[in-house]
């Protein structure tokens, strides 16, 4: 009776949680948005892709940006700037009054590179592969593919044609320089700048399509031979392909024990989603879906299928969150049941990702999914995973360290009258691949 009360609060929080979301979506959905910069007012639903339209080659462009950068530079002499260049014996130096020519020297994209500054003052020549989350993957000529924090990056000019998604506003298409904290995006036919807050990605507008696609894998390796022979296995693994509109992410787990010859251990934990942004906050999932399989919770499968809508609630340099909800269907079979004994029920699902990063190496991530079903699909169940992530290697070699809890409330009993423990816990160690 107690357990049956608790699962009753939990579906009402959640669909509180749920119906809070949908409301704040709408709020966001029906809001006008105005900019300074596009001189117009229009209602946001999917983002629109302004394209050019003036009939300009990439070159011709390119030498309409070349000429904006120079009259940029280009500053009239005021009283003041002769004022402050008077020295103590009240002569005026001329050499403060020349116009910077180094400024003459910085690289301008030429030869199929974009370039980029660093806070630094360093210039590095390469290819600007996507930006996402404040995080711009740049793939240096000389350093190979690095991750900058955009508050790490002081200038960006592109060669080719990008793909600027601006919060609530559109999509644009053209050769972007970034400076001073805004985004100018150039296009033949007109300029258009806006605040790097209002940045939600960066692509090539080239669609080159393993520049949207990153991922890691992580092994755990544990073999034991003497008194016991003992082997435990398990593979992690993330891969997500990013759009300006778009995110896919397929997520896998996999884990094996034995000892002595005798299997003690055996689950694999599939996750898909593929999310469609609305603005840099709201999002809509019009599908997700788990299959999981895991002998000693007598689960021959689990198949579930659905949709929701989800909120990033914090995206900043340090803490990224963000939050899914929606129903679902499921599938399940247990070991000892017949193709008649498959149940089939429906679910709420609610899914949150919390990452939070200490420093450029060291990461701790948060995954809570948790389901809401009938009994003979487990009535709740969870899957929460806490990961703490150390680059060896910075956005190459790592090592991980996973505390992972599955609880299932309501477990099927086998036919052998063994009755499975309603919680799982394990701790793995292992070192991976970031790509």
């Amino acid at each position: 009776m107690q357990w049956s009360c608790i699962v009753r609060y939990m579906v009402r929080c959640s669909l509180f949680i749920l119906l809070s979301i949908c409301t704040l979506f709408a709020q966001e959905v029906d809001t006008n948005v105005t900019t300074k910069d596009v001189n117009q007012t229009q209602t946001v639903t999917e983002p629109v892709v302004i394209e050019d339209t003036s009939g300009l080659s990439e070159e011709e462009i390119r030498k309409k940006a070349k000429e904006h950068e120079k009259k940029k530079r280009k500053k009239p002499l005021k009283i003041k700037d002769v004022v402050d260049s008077i020295e103590e014996n009240g002569n005026v130096n001329v050499s403060n009054l020349v116009k910077k020519e180094w400024e003459e020297l910085e690289p301008t994209p030429k030869d199929g590179y974009d370039w980029v500054q660093t806070k630094y003052d360093d210039w590095l020549k390469g290819h600007i592969r996507s930006f996402y989350h404040r995080e711009l993957e740049f793939d240096s000529q000389e350093f190979g593919i690095h991750v900058f924090k955009l508050t790490d990056i002081k200038q960006m000019r592109s060669f080719d044609v990008m793909k600027v998604n601006i919060d609530n506003v559109a999509i644009f298409q053209g050769i972007i320089r970034y400076k001073d904290k805004k985004i100018t995006i150039i296009t033949g036919d007109a300029i258009y700048t806006f605040d790097k807050s209002m940045i939600i990605s960066i692509s090539s507008a080239k669609e080159k399509e393993k520049y949207k696609w990153a991922g890691n894998f992580s092994l755990n390796l544990d073999v034991r031979r003497g008194n016991s022979d003992q082997s435990d296995f398990a593979l992690q693994g993330h891969l997500q392909r990013r759009t300006p509109k778009n995110r896919f992410m397929l997520e896998y787990l996999g884990r094996y024990s034995s000892k002595d010859k005798e299997k003690t251990a055996a689950d694999n934990r599939v996750n898909a989603r593929y999310d469609i942004y609305y603005t840099r906050k709201f999002f809509y999932t019009p599908l997700f879906g788990e299959y999981y399989q895991n002998y000693f919770q007598n689960i021959q499968y689990q198949i579930t299928a659905g949709f929701g809508i989800g909120y990033m609630i914090y995206d900043s340099i340090k803490i990224e969150w963000d939050i899914a909800a929606g129903p679902a269907y499921l599938t399940t079979k247990n070991y000892d049941a017949t193709d008649d004994l498959v149940s089939h029920s429906l679910s709420f699902e609610f899914d949150s990702k919390y990452k939070y990063s200490f420093n450029r190496l060291n990461k701790v991530r948060l995954n809570y999914k948790f389901s809401l079903t009938d009994k003979d699909s487990g009535t709740y169940k969870h899957h929460t995973v806490l990961k703490f992530e150390n680059d060896l290697v910075k956005d190459r070699i790592f090592i991980d360290t996973s505390f992972i809890w599955d609880y299932m409330y309501h477990v099927q009993e086998k036919e052998n009258g063994y009755m499975p423990k309603k919680s799982d816990f394990q701790i793995l160690v292992g070192g991976g691949l970031i790509f």
